[in-house]
């Protein structure tokens, strides 16, 4: 908290590794409140989280906050906010919201003002808000929105800073100007790769065609509202350039994946300029002649325009005018860079163009910089001088913490089984055999619900495709990939009834390993399978490259491939150890980690002990319980 108010006063960066039970979110806001009622510089503190379920901690820990401060003191106020979708229920194909009742101007006005009230009187949960809004006939998020204008503490997604897209009309909506704002960015471990999606954008020949098309209703629409000439005009020149560029992306799209089948290839990097060169040949001779770069200029004008009537059918908000818009965009913007890579593969048998970005600190670096002062932290910010480097930010105005946990090692011990593994190379029904051996030995010795979190579907899969060697005493809940907020909400419940022992089943990275909150003590053992490391593509070979020529050979493996996959893990281990009373026995079925390459890459604090079989992982288990039952 000391640390933490100290750099925020000196409008500085904390960079901080803080595991699990040190409190961190209730030292960071009250640091934070603190630092912005000393300053005059500072009018906003944002919050920023990558899971709803984040939401909730963050406003219990201030509701909590406000019962504690004294009566001469003023009370913090806060507006939780997720996405429009979400709160608004309905919007329609040009995103305006449509979900407050009829009425006459004065009385939505004023069931809109006690509404803000309402969220202005004490902290609320974005749930409540929802429900109280669409009760009364108000909008929750439009309401929210004006909340948080005057609110200490928004607490939102990352998107609303980090992706453009959505930050340009976000923060200004709520007055917020980075340069007197806090910002907290909660998790921060997942920042970089939530940057990476918010300008990962794809491009299809389908696209290009769908969008001439809407092209062609908007014109319909300004010629029967009566639009002038040139209106018209301009909007059929681009109708003839998309028609043009249709037939160019035919031919491209055709010969790359020509290239991929000659190659016996899933993908491949394309250049920006080889891309660019066919909206420059249908544009060079359309828009009033003005040359493709005008052309194209104009192109993107029309396109930010287009309007079409809603379908009945369509759930997808966005036309795929503004989706062509900013893949165009992105295309300018990172035309000469280095930091952007273009791969090519295949969406059923038709080509596909979609923009990786390889480096997010292009995009977080100013953006951390601008603030008043900031805080990124996470159990698994490991190392912080990775997330420096990959974040851009200012080692001279930024300091790193690295806190050691509260609880005894002894408590959560780490066994690393040497003969299984999830490595390509080495998969097969004998190794799949080992694997169930190990998590059934540890299940026969273990009193308690136990997760089980693997690389990925396909290997979950292979481990339940027989699942008579799972103990009967226990009860298998499976996570699947479409589940949604109640269905997680629902097996965390059935976990803490504690009728029966259950073992879950889930993904490293997924909806129950990460911002999933296991209080009191519901689990006694996590089990890790194999090593999540991005699998073998061409954006990971840029990605590995772009580290390796910016950072060096090492720190560019560890960057872009080992460090991610190693934190993937150490996020799933963390979840039964919640508070200092709790105790589990913490399994990583991965041989590679008994190596040198990947051990080097865990936290000095953890304490590994090598199994060498499922008979030794049963021992190690039940000598455990014995001693903490």
């Amino acid at each position: 908290m000391e640390a933490s108010a100290k750099t925020l006063l000196e409008g500085r960066t904390i960079i901080a590794e803080a595991p699990t039970g040190l409190g961190k979110t209730a030292a960071v806001i009250a640091a934070s409140v603190y630092a912005a009622r000393c300053s005059e510089n500072i009018s906003k503190i944002l919050f920023l989280t990558g899971r709803q379920s984040q939401h909730r901690i963050v406003v219990d820990t201030l509701l909590a906050l406000n019962e504690r401060l004294p009566p001469e003191v003023p009370k913090v106020s806060v507006v939780d906010l997720i996405g429009r979708e979400s709160m608004c229920g309905k919007l329609d194909i040009q995103r305006q919201c449509y979900c407050e009742d009829d009425g006459s101007p004065q009385a939505l006005s004023s069931r809109r003002a006690r509404l803000r009230q309402w969220i202005r009187d004490r902290p609320r949960h974005v749930e409540e808000t929802i429900k109280r809004g669409r009760a009364e006939g108000s909008c929750p998020y439009h309401c929210s929105i004006e909340a948080a204008r005057d609110a200490e503490i928004i607490v939102m997604d990352y998107n609303h800073v980090f992706v453009e897209s959505v930050s340009r009309s976000s923060l200004s909506s709520m007055s917020v100007d980075l340069d007197s704002t806090i910002l907290i960015v909660d998790e921060a471990h997942n920042l970089p790769d939530r940057i990476r999606m918010g300008l990962e954008l794809r491009l299809t020949k389908k696209m290009v065609n769908a969008a001439r098309f809407e092209m062609e209703e908007h014109e319909e629409t300004l010629e029967r509202d009566g639009a002038s000439d040139n209106d018209l005009m301009r909007v059929g020149s681009s109708i003839a350039a998309m028609r043009r560029l249709g037939g160019e992306m035919e031919r491209w799209m055709s010969a790359g994946v020509k290239r991929l089948e000659e190659n016996e290839e899933k993908d491949m990097i394309v250049s920006s300029s080889e891309l660019l060169q066919v909206f420059r040949s249908s544009l060079s001779s359309s828009l009033e002649g003005d040359g493709w770069e005008k052309g194209m200029s104009g192109l993107m004008k029309i396109l930010a325009e287009v309007r079409v009537e809603e379908s009945d059918n369509d759930e997808d908000p966005e036309t795929s005018c503004s989706r062509l818009f900013s893949f165009l965009d992105i295309l300018r913007r990172f035309e000469s860079s280095e930091a952007m890579a273009l791969v090519f593969d295949l969406l059923a048998d038709q080509g596909r163009v979609t923009s990786c970005l390889l480096d997010p600190s292009v995009i977080s670096s100013e953006l951390i910089s601008d603030c008043a002062g900031s805080i990124l932290m996470s159990g698994t910010l490991h190392p912080t001088s990775m997330y420096v480097d990959t974040l851009g930010i200012d080692r001279d105005s930024s300091i790193q913490m690295a806190y050691s946990s509260p609880f005894p090692p002894d408590r959560r011990p780490v066994i690393i089984a040497s003969d299984v593994t999830t490595r390509y190379a080495e998969r097969g029904e004998i190794n799949t055999k080992k694997i169930r051996d190990h998590i059934g030995a540890v299940l026969d010795s273990t009193p308690g619900n136990v997760a089980v979190f693997t690389i990925s579907y396909g290997i979950l899969e292979d481990i339940l495709e027989d699942r008579s060697w799972v103990n009967k005493s226990f009860k298998i809940k499976e996570e699947d990939p479409d589940m949604g907020k109640a269905d997680v909400s629902r097996v965390l419940k059935s976990l803490e009834e504690g009728n029966r022992r259950n073992v879950l089943f889930g993904v490293m990275g997924g909806r129950f390993s990460e911002g999933v909150d296991y209080s009191g003590g519901v689990l006694s053992a996590a089990i890790c399978v194999g090593l999540p490391l991005p699998p073998p593509s061409s954006r990971q070979s840029a990605t590995l490259e772009y580290m390796s020529q910016r950072f060096g050979r090492e720190k560019g493996w560890r960057y872009a491939a080992g460090q991610p996959a190693v934190n993937s893990v150490l996020q799933a281990i963390g979840r039964p150890i919640r508070k200092e009373e709790d105790r589990a026995i913490l399994v990583l079925l991965e041989k590679r980690f008994s190596g040198r390459s990947y051990s080097r890459l865990l936290p000095d604090g953890i304490v590994t002990i090598p199994c060498a079989d499922s008979d030794m992982a049963g021992r190690l288990s039940k000598r455990f319980f014995s001693r903490y039952p």
